[in-house]
């Protein structure tokens, strides 16, 4: 064997003793396999038959829950770019449930991976090289290489293209770029709203789904190098840190109209009729719109849904959180106050949903402050929310949303996702904490991006003429095939078609229905917090965030 290996598998034990040994002598034979152009990776690879007939090999793959995991650098990575892929290492340790080992600390057995630099044959345990592709979009003249492939019959795209000699990518490098959202950074175009709008992402300009996964399918494929030594190609799933689901899924509801007068009522109603007339061009909702105006002004309490929402989730067994506006300052901000609805949020929380603020319209593009929103809306029930979503998902910049979201002291966030279509904005079917470019560094927070929302996905069934069950089944499957969730859902109203057609709400009561059958659980966000977060701190993330605090 060659213990200068020109494809940089990774190293059993059994032969780096076996290079120790052969260190001074000349070592002719290589270890190579067969080189597919047009698959990802492919050089790294052989047949699932091979590794069969060669049950020793397979069998040296290890065990990972909380196995030691540490990263190494080149003597040429410069402080900034060690910091990035720094974070997308650890992220990638969270999801996959390594103990992440500072550098210089001792490993053992553990395992390593070498950004830029050749493994070491005298260390422990497994070793992965990652190609140094990463440069930050800051320092780049020129125009990127991107790349399209697949790599176990998965469409792959990558920022970064793939190493001309191993034909690996820099799977860090990949998984910084989506997560960061540097990529969007660069974006002018912003939406009547003023939010960076779908028509500008890269999904339309690279024509790529936003139905797949994109880092998390690269995630498992940096897996499947540590797993399986990249010889078979395959996508090992992340695996659940809580022993009762394999997925979870953060179900909310943004109360952007609640009955409070029959006035507000009837002017929403007559809003929504006209709506399901122009954009939705469906007859059962205007026919539903139509006879509730009736309804109010015969007496009925339409919109007031929440104590119907807490029956309806004991039956079937779900947990939500409830995001709630404290601040009226603009005619798209609802004609509420938490105080009006103190009784049932307060019922709410007693029923298991936790409480989040709906950060109002103008709160952080003009205003740029959600602390004193918090403070008014832990004023008037009494509790402090510890998470918050952006009322329309409006923001316009990333490190100053962030920025916002931090300062205010919340513990998680759930705004990453677009009005307009259903997806993965940061190609995430997980959480995970954002980067913050100004100090080089992860947020102290946790982003739950909004994959489903009634909304987009209504949006999504319109542009593509797909059916709306469809597209959130494909979703949905997508983050069950790959790892253990941590994704938002947000159902306005699920009771009352209200914001959507009926058929739209009649998607969620399939899915907490069938949870069960898809071996999973649709809870609030402090529940999903209180599972999780010891996979963040064990990697170095989060550490500043405690729920008991």
């Amino acid at each position: 064997m060659d213990c200068q290996r020109s494809d940089y598998l990774p190293l059993t034990r059994k032969e780096q003793k076996t290079c120790w040994f052969r260190q001074r002598s000349s070592c002719s034979r290589r270890v190579s396999g067969k080189r597919f152009p047009e698959t990802l990776g492919a050089n790294m690879s052989v047949s699932s038959r091979e590794l069969q007939d060669r049950p020793n090999e397979a069998a040296i793959s290890p065990v990972f829950g909380s196995q030691a995991i540490q990263l190494k650098f080149a003597d040429e990575v410069g402080p900034r770019i060690r910091a990035r892929i720094s974070y997308a290492f650890r992220v990638f340790a969270s999801i996959y449930g390594y103990r992440v080992v500072e550098e210089g600390q001792p490993l053992g057995t553990g395992v390593s991976l070498f950004y830029g630099c050749k493994p070491r044959v005298f260390d422990d345990g497994i070793s992965v090289f990652v190609p140094a592709r990463y440069r930050p979009r800051e320092d780049d003249a020129g125009e990127r290489k991107s790349a399209r492939g697949r790599y176990a019959n998965e469409s792959i795209f990558l920022f970064f293209g793939t190493d001309d000699s191993t034909h690996s990518p820099d799977w860090l490098g990949e998984i910084f770029e989506w997560l960061s959202s540097d990529h969007e950074r660069s974006i002018i175009q912003r939406d009547s709203i003023g939010r960076i709008p779908f028509s500008g992402s890269i999904f339309s300009a690279e024509q790529i789904s936003p139905r797949k996964p994109y880092a998390m399918l690269v995630m498992s494929w940096l897996q499947n190098m540590l797993q399986n030594r990249g010889r078979v190609e395959s996508l090992p799933r992340a695996t659940s840190p809580a022993a009762d689901s394999e997925h979870f899924v953060v179900s909310s509801h943004d109360i952007d109209f609640y009955y409070t007068t029959k006035l507000s009522a009837l002017a929403r109603l007559l809003k929504n009729l006209a709506v399901s007339i122009t954009e939705f061009r469906s007859w059962s909702s205007c026919g539903w719109n139509a006879r509730c105006i009736f309804k109010t002004l015969a007496g009925k309490r339409v919109g007031e849904y929440l104590p119907g929402l807490i029956d309806e989730s004991r039956r079937y067994d779900f947990r939500s959180t409830v995001f709630v506006v404290s601040e009226r300052k603009h005619r798209r901000d609802p004609e509420y106050l938490p105080e009006d609805l103190a009784s049932h949020l307060l019922a709410c929380e007693s029923a298991e949903f936790s409480l989040g603020l709906h950060g109002s319209y103008k709160s952080v593009i003009e205003e740029q402050n959600l602390l004193r929103e918090a403070v008014a809306m832990q004023a008037a029930l009494g509790t402090k929310p510890l998470g918050t979503r952006q009322h329309w998902l409006r923001f316009g910049d990333h490190q100053q949303f962030f920025e916002v979201v931090e300062s205010s002291g919340f513990v998680y966030d759930s705004t990453l996702g677009f009005a307009e279509a259903a997806g993965f904005r940061n190609g995430a079917c997980f959480a995970f904490p954002p980067y913050d470019f100004r100090n080089e560094k992860a947020h102290e927070f946790l982003e739950i991006p909004l994959v489903l929302m009634d909304g987009n996905i209504a949006a999504s069934s319109r542009a593509t003429g797909e059916k709306a069950d469809a597209i959130a089944d494909e979703i949905l499957k997508e983050s069950r095939k790959w790892g253990w969730g941590g994704i938002a859902a947000d159902w306005h109203n699920p009771l009352e078609p209200l914001q959507v057609p009926e058929e739209i709400n009649q998607i969620f009561w399939k899915c907490v229905k069938n949870q069960s059958h898809n071996r999973e659980k649709w809870v609030s966000a402090s529940q999903f917090m209180t599972r999780c977060l010891s996979r963040y701190h064990n990697a170095g993330l989060l550490g500043g965030v405690r729920l008991d605090a």
